[in-house]
C-alpha cells in the first residue's frame, strides 16, 4: 500500500456523484430560498370572518366632498417573480417629495399592489393609507391598526410562513388595506371613500384630517 495514500483519501474517492450532486442541490436550495423569501406575493389569505356590525349611526361625509387625487401608482404585481426592486425603485423616487421613509412607501405601495388583484373594485390607493398614517396617532405597529381589525383581517404581506405581526410596517399596511377593501366600496369614489374611512374613524373632523392627507401625498411630485 502507498504510504502516501490516508484513510480519510480513500474514503473520500468512494464517495458516489450522486451524493454529491444531493449536497449541490441542498446548497442551491438554499440560496434560492434566501434570496426569495419576503419579496414574492403570499397565498392569497381567506376570506376575514366579518367583523360585528357598527352600532352607531353612520355618518354623513361633508358636502361636496371628493376623493383624493389619483395617485402615482405602485408597480404592478408580478406573481412569480421578485418585485422588492421595482418597488423600492418607486419608493426612492417618492420619498423626497413626500417625506415618508422609503421603508414605509415600499409597505403602503405592496399594500396596493396586493389589493389590486384580491379586490379589483377596491381601487385602494397607497396615499389612502399613508393619510391614515400620517393622521392617527394611536394603535400598534406604523398604522393605527386597532385590535379588532387585526384579529379579523390580519394577514402576512410576505412569503415567509410566519403569521401577521403587529410591528411589522408591511403586515400592518396589507391588514389595513383588507379592512379598508372588505366593505366593497370603490375607494376611488366620494361615495365609496367618505363612508369607508368615516366608518374607520367614527369622526368627521379624524376623515378630513385623513383625506387632506392623503391628497398631499397623492399629488406630491
Amino acid at each position: 500500500m502507498d504510504e502516501s495514500t490516508q484513510p480519510g483519501d480513500v474514503a473520500a474517492s468512494r464517495r458516489s456523484p450522486s451524493s454529491l450532486l444531493l449536497a449541490l442541490g441542498v446548497v442551491a436550495t438554499g440560496l434560492i430560498l434566501i434570496f426569495t423569501v419576503g419579496t414574492t406575493r403570499p397565498e392569497t389569505p381567506a376570506t376575514p370572518t366579518p367583523a360585528a356590525p357598527a352600532t352607531t349611526q353612520p355618518l354623513a361625509p361633508p358636502p361636496g366632498a371628493t376623493a383624493p387625487h389619483a395617485a402615482v401608482a405602485a408597480p404592478a404585481d408580478r406573481p412569480r417573480a421578485s418585485d422588492i426592486a421595482e418597488l423600492d425603485t418607486w419608493a426612492k423616487n417618492l420619498a423626497p417629495a413626500t417625506k415618508l421613509a422609503r421603508p414605509v412607501l415600499v409597505a403602503y405601495g405592496r399594500a396596493e399592489m396586493w389589493l389590486r388583484d384580491e379586490a379589483p373594485g377596491c381601487h385602494l390607493s397607497w396615499a389612502t393609507l399613508a393619510g391614515i398614517g400620517q393622521a392617527e396617532a394611536a394603535g400598534a405597529g406604523p398604522l393605527p391598526v386597532r385590535q379588532d381589525i387585526w384579529q379579523h383581517y390580519g394577514a402576512r404581506a410576505v412569503a415567509d410562513g410566519k403569521p401577521a405581526d403587529t410591528t411589522s410596517p408591511d403586515d400592518a399596511a396589507y391588514t389595513m388595506g383588507r379592512y379598508l377593501c372588505s366593505s366593497g366600496a370603490d375607494l376611488a369614489t366620494a361615495d365609496g371613500w367618505w363612508p369607508t374611512i368615516l366608518n374607520y374613524t367614527q369622526s368627521v373632523p379624524d376623515a378630513r384630517e385623513i383625506f387632506d392627507d392623503a391628497d398631499r401625498f397623492a399629488t406630491a411630485r
